[in-house]
């Protein structure tokens, strides 16, 4: 008998907008009832004209369990200017560096490892592509991610100060995995 996986991460379909919003709407709604603040609300970021975009460029991912989809992500190699002056291990060929942004999972399955599995998924993608290393940035708050970030492997470079439109200028850790 043939093995089958439960989960399956691939890149979102048009199709695949409404499910895409929902997730983040539950996940920002539950955020928002926590000491984590992320400073997400669907109306600004990520807003569904940043879901569209990424759903067009294929740069988002989705973890599907059956017709659901339970995780989703934006995959890409695009930085804020501050990750420049990060003193990464790997500083580049920078189209050779992923970055994760706007990483969600459905309420009911945060914790229960569905996060990692979906990370695990993505590095196995990045690798593929030719990537050599994923950099990443966690608001201060959300303890929860990067726990999770270090689990898989990802090492704390630094913490610096960063301005995104919405939240500000906040403390963000700057993440890094060398593939």
């Amino acid at each position: 008998m043939e093995w089958k996986r439960k989960y399956m991460t691939e890149l979102a379909k048009a199709e695949d907008r409404d499910k895409i919003i929902r997730l983040y709407e539950s996940a920002i709604e539950k955020v928002n009832t926590t000491s984590v603040k992320l400073g997400w609300n669907i109306n600004s970021y990520p807003n569904e004209s940043f879901i569209d975009s990424a759903i067009t460029n294929n740069e988002m991912y989705v973890l599907r369990d059956g017709e659901d989809i339970i995780a989703a992500g934006v995959v890409n190699h695009r930085v804020n200017p501050e990750y420049d002056d990060v003193d990464w291990e790997v500083k580049g060929p920078k189209e050779r560096i992923a970055t994760i942004h706007a990483l969600a999972v459905v309420p009911d399955k945060q914790g229960s490892g569905v996060g990692k599995l979906f990370l695990k998924d993505i590095d196995d993608i990045c690798k593929r592509n030719g990537d050599v290393a994923i950099h990443l940035d966690v608001i201060d708050t959300n303890i929860p991610a990067y726990k999770m970030y270090i689990g898989d492997g990802y090492n704390e470079v630094s913490c610096i100060k960063m301005y995104y439109e919405v939240v500000g200028t906040r403390d963000f850790w700057m993440m890094e995995k060398v593939l």
